[in-house]
């Protein structure tokens, strides 16, 4: 005999979101599986992420954290709240393989790579969603990092560095997440697409659960 609970409810939560990309802005528990060291084309620096939940969606991502002259980024910041999450004082990119998107077989493929394989490791991470415009002028959106947070305990990098014991900015952080438009996009470059309404946050509670449709 099978009873829908509110154990239930999460379970068939879990069902929809099992597998495929992460597509809605949100908290989430998981692992970094891979962290891919990445130069651009002026020589700026940064790194590759791609992350998997514990509910098996993945999302791809990258923080650049200094220019080609040194100059630090915000991503510089993002990464020293990423190694105090997971308890990191140095990393150091090693010869590896990642994977990378290949367009003509539609695929991941191996690569060879420079790698920060310390990174691999549990992480929470706040993902916020950002509109961008494609190459053939159409409008894409994509996850972008807005927070870290220790998976075990859901103490943000700053509450670590304070010994505090209790999380408390995680809740806040949650409630500042928001969705990016283009910027500067002229008002035509969203008229000529098909309406596009943001994503909301992917809850975790069950506060509808009194709501339940049957």
């Amino acid at each position: 005999m099978y009873e829908f609970t509110k154990e239930g409810a999460q379970a068939a939560r879990k069902a929809d979101a099992c597998g495929g990309a992460i597509k809605e802005m949100g908290k989430y528990v998981g692992a970094f599986t891979q962290a891919k060291n990445v130069t651009t084309k002026k020589g700026g620096r940064g790194i590759e992420f791609v992350f998997k939940a514990d509910n098996g969606q993945t999302a791809k991502f990258a923080i650049y954290t200094q220019s080609a002259t040194g100059e630090q980024y915000q991503g510089y910041d993002a990464l020293m709240a990423i190694m105090a999450c997971m308890g990191l004082r140095g990393i150091k990119p090693v010869d590896g393989v990642a994977l990378k998107y290949d367009f003509d077989q539609r695929k991941d493929v191996e690569e060879e790579a420079s790698i920060f394989p310390e990174l691999c490791k549990p992480i929470g991470v706040l993902l916020e969603t950002e509109d961008y415009e494609k190459q053939n002028g159409s409008v894409a959106t994509r996850m972008v990092l807005k927070n870290v947070f220790r998976a075990a305990d859901e103490l943000t990098a700053s509450e670590i560095l304070d010994r505090k014991t209790q999380p408390l900015q995680l809740v806040r952080m949650i409630e500042g997440l928001r969705h990016r438009p283009v910027k500067n996009a002229p008002a035509q470059l969203y008229q000529e697409q098909p309406t596009r309404t943001a994503p909301q946050p992917a809850g975790d509670g069950f506060d509808e659960w009194a709501e339940a449709p049957f």
